[in-house]
């Protein structure tokens, strides 16, 4: 399916029944990458999943964007699901647009999930970011990923790598699909650059599952240690062995710990709307989203080289 959101064409699907669950994909891959393990999810959840703006199959104009601009467009993708709010689950760069989006629309949001991501800025550990545009230029120029892919590398353990290639070339196969052109990888870097929410991860209302795998390559687990010690209320869950595509990787484990914590959390409620006035200046901080990130970044580096953090 196709929704108009925010002058964008964003590609959305949906599947299965029970509690609304929005999936959030990371840079420049489209949600081609949840199909290996939405048979075990749609038994327990409605699953939207849909690509960003700039990768997949949406269509957007040739712009940089931001991660309030791709939060909003998360929450269009849940007004053309009908829903007022569900659970968001965002990984690796999925996790930043899901900070950004419980920050700015926490009435949307029931239970937080954030996975293999990071807070990002100068406080948040590397090397993180710092892969991203290389592994972007193999996705977009490969003709054929295997076991020794060096995207296989970033994403899986080097266990599973030697123990299961056959697997590892299956699970690839996703990611060769829907390839993002040169200026959606452009956008997705600059919004990952300035995507800072160290000094408001205090601000989420809403009850936060942090999940990283104990071997992820790709982002430090520091920085889901992190995230979990300064969300206010936060559960940290580490994926014992797994990569950063820990989902993947181990996906019993991955739903169990997911399934057992709503279990334990009980009916999430939603959080608190915004005030009018916080409403009206929504959009304007939005299309001024990569400025301020930058002036945000900047915070982060004086307190670093102050040596507060």
């Amino acid at each position: 399916m196709w929704a108009s959101v925010n002058g964008a064409r964003l590609y959305w699907e949906r599947h299965g029944s029970g509690a609304p669950l929005l999936w959030i994909t990371g840079f420049t891959i489209s949600s081609e990458v949840f199909r290996p393990i939405l048979p075990l999810y749609d038994r327990d959840f409605d699953c939207v999943l849909y690509d960003n703006r700039g990768s997949g199959r949406s269509r957007s104009a040739p712009a940089l964007t931001s991660m309030p601009q791709l939060a909003a467009d998360a929450a269009g993708i849940l007004d053309h699901a009908g829903l007022e709010s569900a659970h968001v689950y965002g990984l690796s760069m999925g996790g930043m647009i899901a900070q950004e989006l419980a920050l700015r629309f926490p009435h949307r949001v029931r239970g937080l999930i954030l996975g293999g991501t990071t807070p990002g800025g100068p406080l948040a550990a590397g090397p993180t970011i710092g892969k991203l545009p290389g592994l972007g230029g193999a996705m977009a120029s490969a003709t054929r990923f295997g076991p020794r892919h060096p995207l296989a590398g970033a994403l899986f353990s080097e266990r599973f790598q030697r123990e299961h290639p056959d697997e590892v070339r299956r699970l690839l196969i996703p990611f060769r699909a829907h390839r993002p052109p040169l200026t959606g990888m452009a956008a997705h870097w600059w919004a990952t650059v300035y995507h800072d929410t160290v000094s408001r991860l205090r601000r989420i209302q809403a009850p936060t599952l942090v999940i990283h795998g104990e071997e992820d390559a790709m982002a430090s687990i520091t920085n889901a240690r992190m995230l979990a010690e300064r969300i206010p209320d936060a559960e940290l869950a580490i994926v014992p062995g797994a990569g950063h595509a820990y989902p993947l990787e181990e996906p019993e484990a991955s739903l169990q710990i997911l399934k057992q914590w709503l279990e334990r959390r009980g009916e999430i409620a939603p959080g608190t709307a915004p005030s009018a006035r916080e409403e009206r200046w929504e959009p304007v901080t939005r299309r001024l989203g990569l400025p301020i990130g930058a002036l945000r970044t900047g915070g982060s580096l004086a307190r670093l080289l102050s040596g507060r953090r």
